[in-house]
């Protein structure tokens, strides 16, 4: 053989083992990001899991709080007026949150949005019950702001964790080559983007509600 030849043999086994060598490492590195797709993937399914059994779990809270203050009698009727209201804004709430957690065609977005108003309506359980200073060192008080708080920081997290873990996705899902990979061979398993609730749940310190609002009394003109 002569020396051309074998350089261009030399030559055409090196191009073999660099296509062969760069033909393995786009294989890996395809096969990581789709397991880094299909765990994100997992994790958004998962937050929904969780956001929904901390949905759950409040609304059996709220219903210790609903019986502790039924049993007391809230001290006074006008008392237990204002709650009433309160606790009927939040069952409408949760059967809004439930109506969209139930129907297959309710998008992630419409699902958060309902349990973050869900979440803010123990805002005004709370107003309801510190509208009456007389309640507040009673033991009726203290157990049902234990539980009002307990499941407004339960629903909460579970909210700020999936809204947390939908973002991670759509990082990842758009970014290169995680993008290229996804749009030439994942298919339409991973949506390009997880539309998630963007408003967040206000802490009950921001909220201002209007005592008359809640109150049984008379408004103001």
């Amino acid at each position: 053989m002569s020396g051309a030849a074998r350089v261009v043999l030399a030559l055409a086994v090196l191009a073999a083992l660099v296509v062969l060598v760069l033909g393995v490492g786009a294989v890996a590195l395809g096969v990581g990001k789709y397991n880094t797709l299909v765990a994100l993937h997992e994790r958004a399914n998962e937050g929904r899991s969780r956001f929904a059994a901390a949905v759950n779990t409040a609304s059996e809270k709220m219903k210790s709080v609903w019986t502790l203050a039924e049993q007391e009698g809230i001290l006074e009727k006008e008392t237990y007026l204002g709650v009433a209201k309160a606790r009927a804004g939040y069952l409408e709430a949760r059967q809004a949150y439930e109506a969209a957690a139930a129907d297959p065609a309710s998008s992630i977005a419409d699902v958060m949005t309902r349990g973050a108003a869900l979440g803010q309506s123990l805002v005004n359980v709370r107003v309801a019950f510190e509208a009456y200073p007389q309640l507040r060192t009673a033991e009726t008080y203290q157990k049902a702001m234990v539980a009002v708080q307990e499941g407004f920081n339960e629903i909460k997290t579970a909210l700020d964790d999936w809204i947390a873990v939908c973002r991670a996705y759509n990082t990842e899902r758009r970014s290169f080559p995680t993008s290229w990979f996804a749009g030439a061979f994942f298919g339409p398993d991973f949506p390009e983007r997880i539309a998630y609730y963007e408003g967040g749940i206000k802490e009950p310190e921001q909220v201002r509600v209007k005592t008359e609002d809640i109150s049984p009394g008379p408004r103001k003109p």
